[in-house]
Parts: C-alpha cells; structure tokens; sequence
C-alpha cells in the first residue's frame, strides 16, 4: 500500500483480481482513482432539473405521442388536426382512464385483479336493472352498484388474502361468477329505457368533453396524491416490491393487499356505471373489452417517469394508445381488428421492456456478460488442462495465485 505523504490518501492498494485467461486470482497492486465529480444531489452549482429525465426511457410514450401527431397530420391533415377528432379520443375513453386508475392499485400491491371487466358488466347491469326493473331511484342505483363492486374486492381479498389462492386465479374464478350474474340479470338481453337525470351524468361539460373525463381527471388526482404524498402509498409499493421484507418491517401487507382488491373492484363499478350512463344501454358483456386495455395502458405507463406504476403514466399511455387507434380508423386500417392488435402488441412490449430492464439494472448475470463464456475463457481452460504444467510453473503458481475460495488471501493455493 502505498499513501501520499502530502495529503494522506492512499495512492496504491494491493487488490486481489481474477486473470482474464488462466482464471486464477492474484494480488495486483493498484492505483487509487480518485474521483473528481460531484454528486449533483449537493452540488449546488447545479440547476435541480436534470436532462436525463428528458431521456426516451423516461418519456418514451411523449416522443412517441409526437411521433403519432406528425405521421397523421402529414397523412390525413384534414381529420388529425380538428379538435373534434381529439375531443372523441378523450370522452371516449374516460371509462378506460378510470378503470386504469383502479387497476394501478393491485399491481403496486404485486397482485394481479382479472376481474375488472366482469365487475363493470356487473355493475352496469346492477345500475340499470334497479332503475328499469325495480324502479329505485338514481342515486339508489348507483350506491347499490357500487356496493356490488366493494363486496367483488372483499370476496377477491378473502380468497386470495386468507386461503391464499393465488390473485390471478382467484380473479379469474371472479370473472367467471360476475359473468354468470350479468347474463342472470339481464337476461342475456340489452337494457333500454334509462331516466334523463341518469344520462347526464355523461353530457357534456364544457368545450365538448364530456363529464366523465372531468370524473377520470378527478380520481387522477386522488391516486396520485395517494401514492406520492401519503404514507399509505408508499407502504403499498412497499407491499408490492418486497411482501415479506415490509411485513417484518412492521406494515400491515395483508390489509394493504385486501384493500388494493377492493378499491380495483370500486373503481370497476364506477366505470360501469359511467359506461350506462354514457351509451344509454347496457349487456351481460359490456365490460369485457376494458381489460386487455386496462392493463396494457397501466404496463406501459409503468415505463415512464418514475419507472413503476404511476398515474400520470398511465394517462398518458392511453391517450397515447387511442390516439393510435383513432388515426389508424380514420386512415381506413383496420378499422375492426386493429385495437385488439394495437393494446396486445403494446402489453407485450411494455412487459418485456420493463422485465428486460430489471434484468440489466438488477444485478443479474446476463448472458452476454457471462464469466464463464467468450474466447478469454476457453483459451484459458486450454491454457490450464490441455498444455501440461511443468514442476517450475507450479512453484511459480504457488508464490503468485491464491485460493479463491479464501475470502481474505491468506492461504496460498496447493
């Protein structure tokens, strides 16, 4: 070891390394490398703002939201560029924003709820069924559908929670039974005849949009409060990235779990009960095309900003995904099959992307890093078992190479 005598820091420290070729370790004496930069987190020199966070792998969906409005502007100009066009794109998917919104609350919890569309036919045929049939009042309608939705997430708490029924199983039997309920219910017809004062809770509310996007931008700010500024939020990510290790550190993760199905099953009714409201009609099967989206738009929303299931992420991607869908229908493509391509297309990318990316950032031994690969290696096993080794040699080997094995380097390698 050798120490600057001026300023007292070590300059060289022997190091114990592997040899790229013979694979064997040896002390090397090395240089110190003493860094020169600032940790920007107290360099105050510095603007707070950081232009990394302008990267693609940040904010890949607004590069490609730009993307999508060049491409459409020079390909229909006439269309892509009216208010009207993107006005239709945001009242027409208010519902998926707030099913979306509900469906980020499981997955920070690290359990999966297959059941939101099933619960929002449910409710839907809840809602009209106690207007219609029964002749209960609005209000009454709405609070029984949104009860059906609390009891759905207390059932999927029950099974996945206390007899430990895994949550992707436990939600699919859901999504059976709720089914069976819509077709009971209903009859297995279309629902008519909705009082006025329930349709206009999807009128417009100013400048053509509608208030139900007004309800989606209300819970967008309600969960994301929740999760960035609450105590709550950061126990349920917590529940979420590592169950057992925030359970010995004293958070209740069983009630966090139990609560995240409920509040997916809540916001499930309440997007059904929008979705009555806004068509005026409802079927056993109305809910069922808000999954695949659902869950596409929270995936892909997860890979932006904060890397993890976020709100604003998953707003964008749906605006980002049906902006797509909605240039492609009026160029003509595809106008039947091209959403069910596009959404599977985009959960496919957004969870290989975010897998691939915990692989490469988490420490994992990565094929194309592999130590016991590349020519190095292999010229190294030569070098050690196919050329024999002379008596010389191995006393050299023995002054030089130590054990691996030995943790500290005392013991030389027989």
């Amino acid at each position: 070891m050798q120490i600057d005598e001026r300023s007292g820091e070590v300059v060289r420290r022997p190091t114990l390394e592997k040899h790229k070729l013979t694979r064997r370790h040896r002390v090397v004496d090395k240089r110190v490398e003493r860094t020169k930069k600032i940790d920007s987190r107290f360099d105050t020199r510095r603007s707070p703002f950081k232009w990394n966070k302008l990267h693609p792998r940040n904010i890949g969906v607004v590069y490609l939201y730009a993307l999508i409005w060049i491409v459409f502007s020079l390909w229909i100009p006439d269309t892509w560029t009216m208010w009207l066009t993107h006005r239709s794109v945001l009242n027409q998917n208010a519902i998926l924003m707030v099913v979306a919104l509900g469906l980020l609350v499981p997955l920070a919890a690290g359990v999966f709820d297959l059941s939101i569309g099933a619960t929002i036919s449910a409710s839907s045929v809840t809602v009209a069924w106690a207007m219609v049939e029964a002749q209960w009042s609005v209000p009454a309608a709405i609070a029984a559908a949104l009860v059906l939705g609390v009891a759905v997430g207390a059932v999927n708490g029950l099974l996945v929670v206390k007899i430990k029924i895994d949550s992707f199983i436990a939600t699919l039997a859901m999504s059976s039974v709720l089914t069976a309920y819509s077709v009971w219910r209903s009859n297995n017809r279309s629902i008519l005849g909705f009082p006025e004062s329930f349709k206009n809770l999807a009128t417009e509310f100013a400048w053509g949009v509608n208030k139900t996007v007004v309800v989606a931008l209300v819970v967008a700010v309600g969960f994301w409060y929740v999760f960035e500024h609450t105590a709550a939020g950061r126990y349920l990510f917590a529940t979420g990235g590592a169950r057992e290790a925030a359970r010995l550190a004293g958070v209740q993760t069983d009630r966090y779990v139990w609560g995240s199905l409920v509040a997916s099953s809540t916001f499930s009714a309440l997007g059904g009960v929008l979705l009555a409201a806004q068509f005026g009609s409802t079927q056993a099967q109305s809910g069922a095309p808000y999954l695949l989206p659902a869950f596409a738009a929270a995936f892909l929303g997860a890979t932006q900003f904060k890397r993890r299931f976020n709100v604003w992420g998953a707003l964008l991607a749906v605006i980002v995904l049906q902006s797509g869908v909605k240039g492609l229908q009026l160029a003509g493509v595809g106008t039947t099959w091209i959403e069910s391509l596009f959404f599977g297309v985009a959960l496919a990318l957004a969870v290989g992307f975010s897998t691939f990316r915990k692989r490469v950032h988490g420490g994992q031994r990565r094929w194309w890093r592999r130590e016991e690969s590349g020519p190095e290696y292999f010229l190294g096993r030569l070098m050690r078992w196919g050329v024999p080794r002379t008596e010389q040699s191995k006393q050299n080997a023995e002054q030089w190479w130590f054990d691996p094995e030995d943790n500290e380097g005392h013991h030389l390698k027989p």
